[in-house]
C-alpha cells in the first residue's frame, strides 16, 4: 500500500493524472475564436485606451482603426503573420499555444462585427 501511494504522489507531482472528465471551466482545445481572443489578445486589444495595444494602433493609424475587433480590412495572412512572429512589443503565438485551427477561427471572429 505504501508503495502505491508513492507512486501516486510521485505521478501527481509530475503532474500525471488519471483520466477523467474536464470539468466545467477548463479549456478544452481545440477552442473558439472568441476563446482565443479572451486569451491571447483582449487584454492588449480590447477597445479603448486602457489597452495597450489598442493604444499603438490608434497612434499610428487613428481610433477608427485601432480596435480590432469588427476590422474587415486585416487580410488573414497578415493576421497569421503577426500572430506567429509577433510584432513590436507583441510576442509571437506558437502552434503549442495556438493552433491553425483556432487561429483561423480567431480570424474568423475578428471580422465579425464588434458589439457596441
Amino acid at each position: 500500500m505504501r508503495r502505491v501511494l508513492g507512486w501516486m504522489l510521485l505521478a501527481a507531482s509530475m503532474g500525471v493524472t488519471a483520466a477523467e472528465p474536464a470539468p466545467d471551466g477548463v479549456d478544452t482545445r481545440p477552442r473558439s475564436g472568441e476563446k482565443s481572443w479572451k486569451l491571447f489578445c483582449e487584454g492588449c486589444h480590447k477597445p479603448g485606451p486602457e489597452a495597450p495595444g489598442t493604444r499603438v494602433l490608434a497612434a499610428r493609424l487613428g481610433w477608427d482603426k485601432a480596435p480590432l475587433k469588427g476590422r474587415q480590412d486585416l487580410p488573414p495572412d497578415y493576421v497569421k503573420h503577426v500572430v506567429r512572429r509577433g510584432l513590436i512589443e507583441m510576442a509571437p503565438l506558437r502552434p503549442t499555444d495556438i493552433t491553425d485551427e483556432e487561429l483561423d477561427a480567431l480570424i474568423a471572429y475578428l471580422r465579425e462585427p464588434a458589439s457596441k
